[in-house]
């Protein structure tokens, strides 16, 4: 039952995502939670509060839409791969990207974020010939 709690977590923390509604991401992460990134562009988030209120901006200014298409557990560990749609700065083109990320939980909250990702704002990032479509991925 455990992972099942675990997995209902980071599922809460993306409809928080979507939301972008500050106390929405509270109950899903430790105060001294921190957020790894996989491009050099984006420096490490330490803390509830800073993550929470990065989501939120991304949000509002892009416009995003997040989708978990796969999520497994083992004992304190979640690995999930998502689905963004978002519009970037400056731009109308809405892109894809498509990602994975690993989290550490602690006390039944993220205590750690490890996301890999590849960053593209012109193009959609995904894998070349993946069949996102017949697997029902978040597509538009």
């Amino acid at each position: 039952m455990k992972e099942d709690e675990h997995i209902d977590v980071v599922r809460r923390y993306f409809d928080a995502c979507n939301s972008g509604v500050l106390e929405d991401f509270k109950p899903t992460l430790a105060d001294d939670v921190i957020h790894y990134f996989l491009p050099h562009r984006f420096a490490p988030i330490r803390g509830a509060d800073h993550l929470a209120r990065f989501w939120r901006k991304f949000e509002q200014a892009s416009n995003t839409v997040w989708a978990i298409d796969e999520i497994i557990a083992q004992g304190d560990r979640v690995v999930g791969e998502w689905s963004l749609i978002w519009t970037p700065p400056g731009s109308s083109s809405r892109v894809r990207m498509r990602g994975s990320e690993w989290y550490e939980m602690r006390s039944g909250v993220i205590g750690e974020v490890r996301a890999y990702f590849a960053y593209d704002k012109t193009r959609d990032a995904e894998l070349k010939g993946f069949p996102y479509r017949d697997r029902r991925y978040l597509m538009e």
